[in-house]
C-alpha cells in the first residue's frame, strides 16, 4: 500500500485513564486497509474508512485508526505505531501530569508573494521537531488557518467566474455541480499539498494534534461578509464543501459520500447541546482542562437587529451550552481557552482608517472585519469576559487564552479590580498570541504604527481593563516575525502549577517568556 499522506496523530481525549490518539492516512482508492501494527500497551481499533475523495489520477480513501493507551504509568511514554510501514512515534504523559503543549496557527500564505518575503518556508516547522527531539511536546493545538484556501479566487474557473459578477448576480448565482466537484478537487489537492511537506509531516506524525479553523481554512473573512453574500447559494455551498474538508482532515470524522450530510460522527470531545458547529472540551489533562470553541461555523450577520448591523460569532444556543459546559468541570487548576482570534488586543478599530494609507495594511484587513474588539462584537465578547471571570473565581481556577490568526506574536492581560473576583488571581486572565508559523509578517513599519494608535489600555467594562504587555525588543508590544509558542507546565513547591509561555521566534537566539502564575 502506498501512503499518499499520513500517519497524522490526533488527540482525541481522555475517559476512565484510557489515553485516546488516531491517526489518518491517505491511500490510492481501492486498495486494501491499512496494516497496523501497535507495541505493548496500546490497542489499535480496525482501520475505519471515514471519506473518499477525488483527485485526477488516483482517486482516494482517508482511513482513520483509533489507539488505546492505559494511561496508569509514573512516568511519561513513548509508543510507536506502525501504518503500512510508516511509524508515528507520540509521547503519553504520565497519569496527573500536565501536558507540554505547543501552540501553532498561520500555516500558509495568503498571497503567493509572500513567499518572496522567508528563506525556508518552514523553518519554524524545522525547529518545533528539533526542539521535540530535546523534551517532547505531548499535544499540539493548531489555532486556525491550517490551509489557506486564498488561490481557490484565481486557480478554480467556475469560482474566479463567479468573482467577476456584481454583488447582485453572485446572490442569484447558482451553486452548481460544476462548482462543487471543481472544490471537491481543489480542497483535496490543498489538504494533500500542504500537509504532505516533510517538515510539518514529521511533526504531525510525533504530537497528536487538536486543531480548530478560522476563515483561511474556508475564504478569508468567512462570516463577516454582508448579507447579501453571506446568504448566497454559491458561499453557502463554499462553506459546506470546506466543512466536509475540515471534518475529515482536520476533525478525523466520517464523511461517507461528499453529496451526502454528514453522519452522526462526532469528536468524542464534543461539547453537547450546541446548536452547530465543532466546539470541543477536554479534561483530565493533569491540572489542565481545554476548551476550544469555534469562531466560525455560526459567524453570521444577526437578522435579529435592525439592518443586521450586528454580527454573531457564536449562537446563544451553543454560548449555553459552552457554559453548561464549563459549570461541569471536575477541579481543574487552570482552563486554557483556545479562541482562533485574540480576545485581549489592540484596538484596530482605533487604527483602521489610518491603516488604509499604509503600506502592507493588506495583511491587516481581514482582522479589521473579524476581531473581538470591533464593534459588532463588543457585546458578545464583554459577557465572554464576564463569564470567564465569573468562572475562574468560582472554581478558583486560572483561565489563560491562546490564539492566533494576526500574524505577530504578543500576550495581554485581563484584569478585573471588581470585588467580587478577589485578589487572588483568578481576576487576571492573560491572553498570549503566537501567529504565523508560517505566514510572514506585516511590514515592521505598519506594526509598529499600529502599535501606537491602537496600544492604550482598554475599559472592557466598569473594573476590568484590557492591557498589552511588552513583549518586544524596546518594550513593544508585539513582535513583527514568524513564530510558535511552547506552554510549559512547572510544578511548584506549593503543589500548584504554572505555566511557562515561550515564543520561539525566528532569528532570536532565544524564546520571549511569559510567566503565568496560579490562583493563590
Amino acid at each position: 500500500m502506498s501512503l499518499l499522506l499520513g500517519p497524522i496523530l490526533q488527540f482525541r481525549g481522555i475517559n476512565n485513564n484510557i489515553y485516546n490518539v488516531s491517526a489518518l492516512v491517505v491511500s490510492p482508492l481501492g486498495e486494501p486497509p491499512p496494516t497496523v501494527k501497535v507495541p505493548k500497551g496500546v490497542t489499535a481499533d480496525t482501520p475505519l474508512a471515514i471519506a473518499d475523495i477525488p483527485l485526477l489520477n488516483p482517486n482516494s480513501r482517508v482511513w482513520r485508526i483509533d489507539f488505546k493507551v492505559a494511561q496508569d504509568q509514573a512516568v511519561a511514554t513513548s509508543y510507536t505505531v506502525t501504518v503500512d510501514g510508516a511509524q508515528a512515534n507520540f509521547v503519553v504523559p504520565a497519569k496527573g501530569q500536565s501536558p507540554r503543549i505547543a501552540y501553532v496557527s498561520c500555516n500558509g500564505f495568503s498571497d503567493p508573494k509572500e513567499m518572496e518575503k522567508v528563506d525556508r518556508n518552514n523553518e519554524r516547522w524545522e525547529h518545533m521537531w528539533g526542539a521535540h527531539q530535546g523534551e517532547p511536546y505531548h499535544l499540539l493545538l493548531m489555532g486556525g488557518d491550517q490551509v489557506y484556501s486564498d488561490d481557490m479566487r484565481s486557480s478554480v474557473p467556475s469560482m474566479k467566474a463567479w468573482f467577476a459578477k456584481p454583488f447582485a448576480d453572485r446572490q442569484k448565482a447558482a451553486y452548481s455541480k460544476v462548482i462543487e466537484a471543481d472544490l471537491d478537487k481543489f480542497f483535496t489537492r490543498l489538504y494533500l499539498e500542504c500537509w504532505k511537506q516533510p517538515e510539518m509531516a514529521k511533526v504531525f506524525g510525533a504530537i497528536p494534534t487538536v486543531m480548530m479553523w478560522d476563515d483561511h481554512d474556508i475564504i478569508d473573512g468567512w462570516g463577516s461578509y454582508d448579507e447579501i453574500l453571506h446568504s448566497s447559494p454559491v458561499f453557502q455551498g463554499l462553506f459546506a464543501t470546506a466543512k466536509r474538508y475540515f471534518r475529515i482532515f482536520q476533525q478525523q470524522l466520517i464523511q461517507t459520500h461528499p453529496h451526502l450530510k454528514p453522519s452522526a460522527d462526532t469528536h468524542p470531545c464534543a461539547i453537547p447541546g450546541t446548536a452547530d458547529g465543532f466546539h470541543l472540551g477536554f479534561t483530565g489533562l493533569g491540572e489542565l482542562a481545554l476548551l476550544v470553541p469555534d469562531l466560525r461555523s455560526e459567524r453570521a450577520p444577526d437578522l435579529t437587529t435592525p439592518q443586521a448591523q450586528q454580527t454573531r460569532v457564536i449562537s446563544p444556543v451553543s454560548w449555553d451550552a459552552i457554559y453548561a459546559w464549563l459549570d461541569k468541570v471536575p477541579a481543574h487548576k487552570h482552563l486554557l481557552l483556545m479562541s482562533s482570534i485574540p480576545v485581549g488586543y489592540l484596538d484596530l478599530q482605533a487604527a483602521e482608517k489610518a491603516l488604509d494609507v499604509m503600506v502592507g495594511q493588506q495583511e491587516l484587513e481581514d482582522d479589521l472585519r473579524d476581531h473581538w474588539r470591533s464593534l459588532p462584537h463588543r457585546s458578545e465578547r464583554r459577557r465572554l469576559i464576564m463569564r470567564l471571570l465569573d468562572f475562574a473565581k468560582a472554581q478558583s481556577c486560572k483561565v489563560t487564552l491562546v490564539s492566533g490568526d494576526v500574524h505577530v506574536a504578543g500576550a495581554c492581560v485581563i484584569e478585573s479590580k471588581l470585588p467580587r473576583h478577589g485578589s487572588d488571581g483568578a481576576g487576571k486572565i492573560y491572553q498570549l498570541i503566537s501567529t504565523g508559523v508560517v505566514h510572514p509578517a506585516p511590514p515592521v513599519l505598519a506594526v509598529h504604527f499600529l502599535e501606537s494608535i491602537g496600544g492604550n489600555q482598554e475599559q472592557i467594562d466598569y473594573g476590568i481593563t484590557g492591557t498589552m504587555l511588552p513583549v518586544g525588543a524596546r518594550g513593544r508590544y508585539l513582535i513583527a516575525a514568524r513564530n510558535w509558542l511552547a506552554i510549559e507546565p512547572d510544578e511548584g513547591g506549593n503543589g500548584k502549577t504554572r505555566l511557562w509561555a515561550n515564543w520561539h521566534v525566528e532569528g532570536l537566539k532565544h524564546s520571549v517568556t511569559q510567566v503565568i502564575d496560579p490562583v493563590t
